[in-house]
């Protein structure tokens, strides 16, 4: 296996001495394919490269659920507003024609009609002044209603596009899944044709040394707010649980799904999907790094962890893989905030 470059976790990382390649930026379609492995070598290689893009295609995944969700949302709030304005159009309409059937019934709509009732000067003076208020009050009422015309008119259009887009971005979300269960599947094929050292081999490439893990998991992570201890404590108690693109507890989690959980615990709500986390709080360089600090891969992130000191984060890696301790220097760092 020597001088393999291991992808996994949609982290680029080397063998041990190696140095590490930057990550590839730019999403891979689902539909890439993969020349069938010959050899070992070629099988981890393969095996690698479908962590990476299954990674970055999970993280789509979850990003389209997210736009799905705000679609949806904006779908009903658009039809909440439609509704109104077509009350707000209904009591228009019938304060226009109320006034209407005022104005005939008062004889009110015209200066001759006035003249013809009025029994005097001053009469016919007085009625000629209820006759301006009257016009007045007309074109008030007659402008409203134009105004809730134009306003149901353009908020109904707002909501059956908001509709027509929710029903879409539902649509491709069916198409993501089953592009991305199609090469999950592909690469756990892969991952059952190696030998129980090459998999050993495999998944110890971004796993911590022993004495780090046993080090960390023997007292609680000194963090310096209690938010995130309360974090780093729940992301801890799930080590060992499975990877499953798309889930975020409680029996398994992929990257973004580990954080979520761990800070919810915390009281913070975190979206699901690394690059969405990555733009909230605060950004911190590296090395000012403290204990419960998000940590980021790739850009746009496609992976994330929690930071625990001494160089070293928890988090979900990839398909086949389980949340375990490993170095932030995997390669393809991209960043890090601090959420609480």
């Amino acid at each position: 296996m020597a001088g393999i470059v291991l992808l996994t976790c949609g982290v680029l990382v080397a063998p041990l001495g190696a140095n590490a390649a930057p990550a590839p930026q730019n999403p891979v379609p689902a539909t890439k394919q993969i020349a069938a492995p010959t050899t070992s070598a070629q099988a981890l290689a393969n095996l690698a490269s479908l962590a990476t893009d299954n990674e970055k295609l999970s993280e789509q995944f979850n990003q389209a659920q997210i736009d799905l969700v705000n679609d949806q949302k904006a779908a009903a709030a658009a039809a909440v507003t439609a509704t109104k304005a077509g009350a707000a159009l209904v009591l228009a309409r019938r304060e226009l024609a109320s006034v209407l059937v005022a104005q005939y019934k008062g004889s009110t709509f015209s200066r001759t009609a006035a003249l013809l009732a009025s029994d005097s000067g001053q009469n016919y003076l007085e009625k000629m002044q209820s006759l301006k208020f009257v016009a007045l009050h007309q074109q008030d009422v007659a402008r409203l209603a134009v105004a809730a015309t134009a306003t149901a008119t353009a908020a109904q259009a707002d909501a059956t596009n908001a509709v027509a887009a929710a029903v879409t971005k539902k649509a491709s979300l069916a198409s993501q899944r089953t592009a991305l269960a199609s090469d999950i599947g592909r690469q756990k094929t892969l991952l059952a044709s190696l030998s129980a050292k090459e998999r050993a081999a495999y998944l110890a490439v971004t796993a911590a040394p022993k004495a780090a893990v046993v080090k960390l998991q023997s007292a609680p992570v000194a963090a310096k707010s209690k938010g995130a201890a309360v974090a780093i404590q729940a992301a801890m108690a799930e080590l060992g649980k499975p990877y499953s693109w798309g889930s975020a507890g409680p029996d398994s989690f992929d990257c973004s799904g580990l954080t979520m959980w761990a800070w919810a615990h915390a009281g913070v709500t975190l979206p699901h999907q690394s690059a969405e986390q990555q733009s909230m709080g605060v950004s911190i360089p590296q090395n000012q790094l403290q204990p419960g600090d998000l940590v980021f891969f790739g850009s746009p992130a496609y992976h994330v962890g929690i930071y625990i000191g001494n160089g070293m984060m928890i988090h979900a890696p990839t398909t086949g893989d389980v949340v375990k301790i490993s170095p932030i220097t995997i390669g393809g760092y991209s960043g890090a905030v601090r959420v609480g």
